[in-house]
């Protein structure tokens, strides 16, 4: 029975994953696998046999359960390496709770049935060596047969990036062997040239009208774009953000997309302060604590400025505390530097947050007569989006209450009402004047990849919600004293953010290497290459959004053109899919080698996989 059950929970995963491509030859090797295991327990001598098949079914039913979970939020199954963070799902539980649905449950609701039928008495049977090993040795002969026979034809790849048992095999001999580095053979003299050249201080119509002022960041949590001016039934949901956008000095990128690694928010923060790509293998501030780095707060701190980060939550959550250090943060103000009189999820209310902030900044703004740099983290609009009913301001129709949508409408609209407070603080404290103020989201609320949400999106919308408006976050950056506000619409990421503040702050980068444009005065053209949601080697550019195929074939992958979601022929766009590995590669090459830490020098690295 057990054996079977499996089977059928092998159709399940496939179905969950999104298999798609090789299916009979994907659940061929899932089957054989199966057998071989199960053959060789039951034909065993030993008397426990049927308790160790029901331990090895439970195991296995087991990692479907969290490949379905970390698959059905990231689009993609989880690497061993993520055991590590397996002490902050605690932190994060009514987030997973939103993951648990029945389809998902389906792997572990038989476990007790299963359990008392592996303890039913039988009886005991045994067989001759012939039996007892010949049977599974010629299953797992033809197992190995065939995978070599794949592997003739170019298929070993592509079918073992998809089925359950092979990809976790190869994921651990990864780990053990550390064979995961996929960066090109060296960091050129050539490549840091074109890096520099690339991100050469240009002079432009806003170069260095910061200058001098203080630098105010507002990375808000679960902040899409698409509720930027948008109104619900007659109601605004963001009118601070969108007064903001409407002010005076205010410059507005509606085309800027996240850039996630396994670290998620942390990994918003990394990119968005290095300008380097995040890691692929666990989270970048876990991974890559102790590496040497030359981002944001360095450069600020070498022309005299203070740079502190604020969050209202645990210092060691995704590590931060350790890791704000080389990241070059003089002081971390978290959830025990705050009195938390309340709490929305797992942290204290915006609100809250900034208001005691306001001291804290007032405090930095005292240290010396230089400008200072504040990094902020917002926390109340995380999923599940739980808002009291008292901060419920929103009507919501029938229709989308305790929807995610609904939820999350009313969690962006109090963290909207919770800025704008904060920002008349700064007016009063004569601080938004003298600061230049950027705001952007870390990451997507709603996830286009999960079926209900998507068709509930989608019909709200009035057109198709896919992975190019999943993806989607505003930036916005306010610049005391200037005249005008404008509207930028070319395509951009989290790595550009930091070229393009320094130039607005009129600052060099001249220790350090960024992958991102100054978006305001770089005239070559931009991608972004995506690694999380959309697999590495996917690409968006101001026209298309090609989505790599998960067994890894580029000619199987998805490609639309954004605008009228039309498909393309993915083979039209072959050179910017490579483009983005290679940037990709040279990101995780600095990464991998302490570049910064070992003075530049060039290392040898093993060549693409």
């Amino acid at each position: 029975m057990l054996p079977l059950l499996l089977i059928l929970k092998i159709l399940l995963f496939m179905n969950i994953t999104k298999v798609k491509y090789n299916k009979p030859i994907v659940l061929l090797i899932s089957i054989l696998i199966i057998l071989f295991f199960f053959t060789w327990i039951y034909l065993s001598n030993g008397k426990r046999k049927y308790r160790l098949a029901f331990y090895f079914y439970t195991i296995v039913s087991a990692i479907m359960f969290v490949d379905v979970v970390y698959y059905t939020y990231f689009n993609t199954l989880p690497s061993i390496r993520m055991i590590k963070q397996i002490d902050q799902v605690a932190a994060v539980g009514d987030s997973v709770k939103t993951l648990l649905s029945f389809k998902n449950l389906l792997f572990l609701l038989d476990l007790p049935l299963s359990f008392i039928y592996s303890r039913k008495r039988r009886k005991f049977n045994t067989y001759n060596k012939y039996i007892k090993w010949g049977i599974p040795g010629g299953i797992g002969f033809i197992l190995v047969i065939f995978l070599v026979l794949l592997s003739k034809i170019s298929l070993f790849g592509p079918v073992t990036n998809q089925e359950l048992f092979t990809y976790h095999a190869k994921d651990i001999k990864k780990a053990i062997m550390k064979e995961d580095i996929e960066s090109i053979e060296t960091l050129t003299k050539k490549d840091i040239d074109e890096l520099k050249q690339r991100n050469k201080f240009v002079e432009g119509k806003y170069t260095g009208l910061g200058k001098d002022k203080n630098l105010i960041v507002i990375q808000v949590e679960a902040l899409q774009n698409f509720i930027i001016n948008h109104y619900y039934e007659g109601q605004e949901i963001t009118p601070n953000l969108n007064r903001l956008i409407k002010e005076k000095g205010s410059l507005y990128f509606n085309n800027y997309y996240q850039l996630l690694g396994r670290g998620n928010t942390s990994d918003s923060e990394f990119v968005t302060n290095n300008s380097l790509y995040p890691s692929m293998e666990e989270p970048t501030y876990t991974q890559y604590e102790n590496n040497t780095f030359y981002g944001l707060p360095w450069v600020l701190r070498d022309n005299g400025y203070t740079s502190w980060v604020f969050h209202g939550y645990e210092k060691e959550f995704w590590n931060r505390e350790k890791a704000y250090l080389n990241q070059g943060f003089q002081r971390f103000v978290s959830q025990e530097d705050y009195d938390v009189v309340e709490k929305i999820g797992f942290g204290i209310t915006d609100e809250e947050f900034f208001k005691q902030s306001m001291d804290y900044l007032k405090e930095l703004d005292s240290i010396d007569d230089n400008p200072f740099h504040a990094f902020i983290i917002t926390l109340s609009s995380h999923n599940p989006f739980n808002i009291p009913e008292k901060y419920q301001y929103l009507d919501i129709k029938e229709e989308h209450k305790d929807t995610i949508l609904g939820n999350y409408l009313q969690a962006i609209h109090y963290m909207d009402k919770a800025l704008g407070e904060f920002i008349e603080e700064l007016k009063k404290e004569g601080l938004y004047d003298e600061s230049v103020l950027a705001i952007y989201g870390d990451h997507f609320a709603v996830n286009s990849l999960e079926e209900e949400a998507q068709k509930l999106m989608t019909d709200y919308l009035g057109y198709t919600y896919d992975l190019d408006e999943m993806m989607k976050v505003p930036l916005i950056i306010q610049i005391p004293g200037l005249e005008s506000n404008e509207t930028i619409n070319r395509i951009s990421s989290m790595l550009d953010f930091m070229p393009t503040i320094l130039n607005i702050m009129g600052y060099e980068n001249e220790k350090g290497l960024m992958f991102g444009v100054d978006l305001l005065n770089y005239e070559g053209q931009n991608l972004v290459a995506p690694q999380t949601y959309a697999l590495k080697g996917s690409i968006i550019t101001d026209e298309i959004l090609l989505e790599m195929s998960r067994d890894g074939v580029f000619e199987n992958s998805r490609v639309y053109n954004i605008k009228t979601r039309e498909p393309l022929d993915v083979n039209n766009y072959i050179e910017e899919h490579k483009k983005a590995i290679e940037e990709i590669n040279k990101s995780d090459y600095i990464l991998k080698t302490d570049y910064f830490g070992t003075a530049g020098t060039v290392l040898p690295v093993p060549k693409n996989k």
